[in-house]
C-alpha cells in the first residue's frame, strides 16, 4: 500500500510505499515526520524525505488467533516525540521516538479491554481519550464479549509524556 502526501499549491504530491498490507491509520507527528499502523500489527515512523519507513515496529501489539493484532489507532502528541497506540490486545501503549529518528521505543501502557478505534491526546498532553467498542470499527470480524462501547478518559503522569 501507499500513503500519499498531496502538495496542493505545487499540484503534486509525494508517494510513500508501505509494506505491502493495509495501513488502516496516518498522523502527523511534527512537520517533518509521521507515525501508521497497519493490519499486519506493525508501526512505522516516516520521514519526509525518505519514501520508505525510517523505523518500524513489527507486531507491536502481539499477537491474537495466531496472527499479529492490527493497529486500529494512533494519537501523536504534536510536536514532541511522544504518541499511543492501540489494537485489540486490551492496552493501550505509549511509545518514545528517539532524538535522531531512527527508534521507537515503549514508554508504558494502560489496560483497556476491547477494540481501541480511537485516540486522541488533549492540547496539555496529559489526558488521553479512547474510543473502546466491541468491535473493529470497520467491520465485523471479531467481537469482544468482555468490552463495553464507551469512551475512556486517562490521566496520564507527567513523567510519562516529558
Amino acid at each position: 500500500m501507499t500513503i500519499r502526501i498531496w502538495k496542493i499549491i505545487e499540484e503534486s504530491q509525494l508517494v510513500f510505499q508501505g509494506s505491502g498490507h493495509s495501513l488502516d491509520c496516518v498522523k502527523l507527528l511534527d512537520e517533518q515526520h509521521f507515525i501508521s499502523g497497519g493490519d499486519d500489527g506493525s508501526i512505522c515512523l516516516w520521514g519526509l524525505q525518505k519514501k520508505k519507513p525510517l523505523y518500524t515496529v513489527f507486531k507491536a501489539h502481539g499477537f491474537g488467533d495466531s496472527v499479529p493484532n492490527w493497529i486500529t489507532s494512533i494519537a501523536p502528541l504534536v510536536n514532541t516525540d511522544i504518541f499511543a497506540s492501540g489494537s485489540q490486545d486490551g492496552h493501550i501503549r505509549l511509545w518514545k521516538v528517539s532524538e535522531n529518528y531512527k527508534k521507537i521505543t515503549p514508554l508504558s501502557s494502560v489496560a483497556v479491554p476491547g477494540f481501541v478505534n480511537s485516540l486522541e491526546f488533549n492540547q496539555k498532553g496529559d489526558t488521553l481519550v479512547a474510543a473502546v467498542g466491541q468491535e473493529h470499527r470497520l467491520g465485523r470480524w471479531w467481537r469482544r464479549k468482555e468490552a463495553k462501547n464507551q469512551v475512556v478518559v486517562i490521566r496520564l503522569d507527567q513523567k510519562v509524556v516529558k
